[in-house]
């Protein structure tokens, strides 16, 4: 097999622009290759083409390099102009699909179509009807309303503040850090010196405004919010008014030292049901304190009842947090969680506690940071050297030192902030650029749950929330963000400029550059995840949403797999590790794309 893997979607003029030429068979391509016109076969480009050595274990074949970034077109008048790739081989000629670079392509050919997606996977109908008034499961008594919000995925109708969070680790945010992220989308929009078109800001803030009323639903009258339900139980979808209920998450299943604590001592309690800063409440405070900023005709709230609401609750969540927490005990989640829900309650409100508050925890997050030369670290999880990663949001702690400096007018606090999430990232670069990376695949400084650490393309098979793992694109995403915002205040020229292609690449990746030639960004590109369950198409796609992704291989962290259908690993009979659509895989293509318009 000879092809040329490339973004299916196209290249923004001011991008980082490569492909790959993956040749499973002896080849001897041309030193360089070509860019065509697809029209009328016009030689517009020529680069050089570079040989990478075997990747992992991923046995997916040689790659070569085809950078062509110094290929920028006019950014607008481009628009409509398709191209091909050409590499000559000692098989012949090697040519890509075609793609099209101009202007702002990504911005202005995916983020409708993810807004989109976003309001389909809106709850409605019966299940919207229960949610009204939902009952808890027990022990605890009592209903509530919680209707609204998004259905977790395409094969999953639970709404939830977190998820993957079994273990206390890995606390994904689901809903709430999505409205958190359509109003930094707003925001963004804002500082742009090009304007989007207001049909598409009015989706923006239309999901947004749907967010901020549910999350005011789920504040539970403690000041902190129900987090996992409305939830799916097994046969949910025979007797939904039986099984929906609003559920609970086992408290005190850690202690302090880490051990695991017999499940016969497990108890539950009305906390058992409401979240933590790590588990929802942080990005819950922050996105009400930012909806009360963005007034808009379907709020069913006064921006001072959303801001209220978000001060009460982060007040209550920091003097109670440990009574939320799995070990009763605080972690670097919690932290960056407080730091973002700071940062926006002082800019809607402009009270001094706030700018203090988001002081104390801006130092508490880099508290964790742990040198591993003069130039760069990493991120502790705990008070232990354990790295902190995650399966979709390891940009999130970078991101949150990043938006505490809009707010900090100390130059020598900003400028801490600002040293310890380049060396962050400086970390993230070399242990990405360590080995042969063709792809520049954002690879992760994981440690298993047996304790053992290394560096490695994929999350883990056996971590503290085994058996679960899945593709990560949302990981990788997360991190294009913050290595996108993190570019554009470094003063280090070279740096930013290699976190631009950071950036770049992992997008590429997302949508197609990939062994699999797989655009993962489903009714777009080629060769997208299909989710089957039992070897049955039970569940449609979404168009716009985004699959999990690619993984590790079934039985080898050094290898790679992407179950796309039955044919690809007749064992797997639920693909939903690799195609299913999941919530923040979308997010956070939103934000990494919408980073790149300022």
């Amino acid at each position: 097999m000879l092809r040329i893997l490339i973004n299916q979607l196209g290249y923004d003029s001011d991008d980082t622009k490569r492909a790959i030429l993956q040749a499973t068979e002896p080849l001897l391509p041309e030193k360089t290759f070509s860019i065509v016109k697809e029209e009328t076969g016009e030689r517009v480009f020529t680069g050089e083409v570079h040989k990478s050595a075997p990747v992992a274990r991923w046995n997916k074949g040689d790659f070569y390099v085809l950078d062509f970034s110094a290929f920028a077109p006019d950014r607008q008048e481009n628009f409509g102009e398709s191209y091909l790739l050409v590499v000559g081989t000692d098989k012949g000629p090697v040519r890509s699909s075609s793609f099209e670079i101009y202007g702002n392509l990504l911005e202005y050919s995916t983020l409708s179509s993810v807004m989109y997606y976003f309001k389909s996977m809106r709850v409605t109908g019966e299940y919207e009807m229960i949610d009204r008034n939902i009952a808890f499961r027990p022990p605890r008594e009592g209903r509530v309303d919680l209707h609204g919000g998004w259905n977790d995925a395409t094969g999953d109708i639970g709404v939830h503040l977190t998820h993957q969070s079994k273990s206390g680790y890995f606390n994904v945010q689901q809903g709430n850090i999505m409205v958190f992220i359509f109003y930094h989308l707003m925001e963004l929009f804002e500082q742009s010196p090009w304007q989007y078109h207001a049909i598409f800001n009015r989706r923006v803030l239309d999901e947004a405004t749907y967010g901020a009323n549910w999350l005011m639903r789920r504040r539970a009258p403690s000041g902190s919010f129900f987090k996992a339900g409305p939830l799916r139980l097994p046969d949910a979808y025979e007797l939904p008014e039986v099984t929906r209920q609003c559920g609970f998450e086992y408290k005190g299943t850690i202690g302090p030292g880490g051990e695991k604590i017999p499940e016969s001592e497990w108890r539950v309690t009305d906390e058992s049901y409401e979240a933590s800063l790590r588990g929802g409440g942080g990005y819950a405070v922050a996105a009400l304190a930012m909806a009360a900023r963005y007034p808009y005709p379907s709020q069913e709230y006064s921006g001072l009842e959303y801001l209220n609401a978000a001060r009460e609750s982060f007040l209550y969540l920091e003097q109670n947090n440990e009574k939320y927490t799995k070990d009763g005990k605080w972690n670097l989640m919690d932290e960056y969680s407080a730091l973002e829900a700071c940062v926006e309650l002082y800019k809607t409100s402009r009270e001094f506690g706030f700018l203090t508050r988001a002081r104390k925890y801006a130092d508490r997050l880099i508290s964790h940071y742990i040198p591993m030369s003069e130039t760069d670290g990493y991120l502790s999880h705990d008070e232990t050297d354990r790295p902190f990663f995650s399966p979709a949001e390891e940009g999130a702690p970078l991101l949150a030192l990043l938006h505490y400096r809009s707010i900090e007018k100390d130059e020598r606090r900003r400028a801490e902030a600002l040293r310890v999430a380049e060396s962050v990232l400086r970390f993230a670069l070399r242990i990405t650029d360590e080995v042969d990376n063709p792809f520049g695949y954002a690879r992760e400084d994981m440690q298993d749950a047996k304790g053992n650490r290394r560096a490695q393309f994929f999350f883990p098979h056996h971590s503290d929330d085994a058996p679960w793992w899945q593709g990560e694109n949302a990981r990788i995403l997360s991190l294009s963000t913050a290595a996108r915002e993190l570019a554009r205040e470094s003063a280090d020229s070279a740096l930013a400029e290699r976190l631009t292609r950071y950036a770049d690449d992992q997008i590429a990746w997302v949508l197609g550059m990939n062994p699999f030639d797989a655009c993962m960004m489903v009714g777009r590109g080629r060769h997208n995840g299909e989710y089957y369950f039992q070897n049955k198409y039970d569940f449609i796609g979404v168009p716009g949403g985004i699959v999990n992704g690619i993984t590790s291989a079934v039985d080898d962290d050094e290898g790679i797999e992407f179950v796309r259908t039955p044919r690809d690993n007749p064992e797997i009979t639920d693909n939903w590790r690799w195609g299913e659509e999941w919530l923040p895989h979308a997010a956070w293509y939103l934000y990494a794309v919408g980073s790149k318009r300022r």
